[in-house]
């Protein structure tokens, strides 16, 4: 019995931790000499997204804040109650960007053909990031 309960207590702590909310100020890879040129080049810009399905449609997503790693499988949601199911497709690099409803985490370059992020400066010049390094 005792087994049982210490596996239940344990299986409780370890999914509590799955499912935390990212610190992404303490991940923030635009703090490492190793990123400072990429970053220069996205943050402060909007991040423009592009659905390429039947209906294709472009829309703001917000102002680029970060840039962050995340694991393959780790919570992505900064909610306060994270949705568990909001979870990272890929390990690498993740945008953090700001709109009117608070911050939030998305991939960097998405490689299904139905999204497609830009950046875009205040000129309305446009990247695609699949193809920023």
């Amino acid at each position: 019995m005792k087994k049982l309960i210490c596996i239940l207590v344990l299986g409780l702590l370890l999914d509590g931790n799955a499912y935390g909310k990212i610190d992404w100020k303490k991940r923030n890879l635009c703090e490492n000499s190793k990123y400072k040129k990429l970053c220069a080049r996205i943050l402060n810009k909007r991040l423009v997204g592009l659905n390429n399905s039947t209906v294709k449609y472009r829309w703001d997503k917000g102002k680029i804040i970060a840039l962050i790693n995340i694991t393959k499988g780790e919570n992505m949601s900064l909610l306060a109650d994270p949705d568990s199911s909001y979870v990272a497709t890929y390990t690498g690099k993740h945008l953090v960007y700001k709109d009117a409803g608070g911050v939030h985490i998305t991939a960097f370059a998405y490689t299904d053909r139905y999204m497609t992020h830009f950046i875009c400066d205040n000129s309305n010049k446009c990247t695609d990031t699949r193809t920023l390094k």
